[in-house]
């Protein structure tokens, strides 16, 4: 290949990088969002002969496969998504909403849950709570229901703590002995 093509072909790829970030997973596979899981696999067969490192040749340097590997890498995962019918319909709405990468919706952080100690609100409520959270950050419900009881006596007008009583007590139903 010649310089001037290898430069081209750089070029292309930065023009590429440059517009993936707008781009829908259909837009990259250059595909219909209604057609089938079997032209799916097809279009990303296209794509991979097109934008996969391998395909890049030596002259054309590590730069130009660097750039050829981080395009191929978000069509690899736009055909893990669009290949999968759970994945697709939860990609197709979140595309709906303008959300043009289901990683987006996934990394998003998820606010922490609150712990039995939050959500006790006396002294005293708290001691119990934070003890039932110790026992049940190492798993052992059965003696967690004993500070979440008292807590729960603690503060009887507690509705949250005393919904969370109840799935304890749920969970040492199901749990088996």
């Amino acid at each position: 290949m010649s310089d001037e093509a290898a430069r081209i072909r750089a070029a292309f790829f930065d023009r590429i990088l440059a517009a993936i970030p707008g781009w829908s997973y259909y837009q990259l596979l250059r595909i219909d969002p209604a057609v089938p899981p079997a032209r799916i696999k097809e279009a990303f067969r296209a794509f991979a002969l097109e934008f996969h490192p391998d395909e890049v040749e030596e002259e054309e340097g590590e730069a130009c496969r660097a750039k050829a590997d981080a395009i191929f890498r978000r069509g690899a995962e736009a055909y893990r998504v669009l290949g999968n019918p759970a994945l697709r319909a939860r990609y197709d709405a979140c595309l709906r909403d303008g959300h043009v990468r289901l990683i987006d919706i996934e990394a998003r952080p998820r606010p922490k849950p609150r712990t039995l100690e939050d959500i006790a609100a006396t002294p005293k409520g708290k001691v119990h709570a934070r003890r039932a959270d110790q026992l049940l950050s190492i798993g052992d419900f059965d003696l967690a229901r004993a500070p979440l009881v008292s807590a729960c006596h603690e503060e009887p007008e507690n509705k949250e703590l005393a919904e969370r009583l109840e799935a304890l007590w749920e969970a040492l139903a199901l749990s088996p002995e």
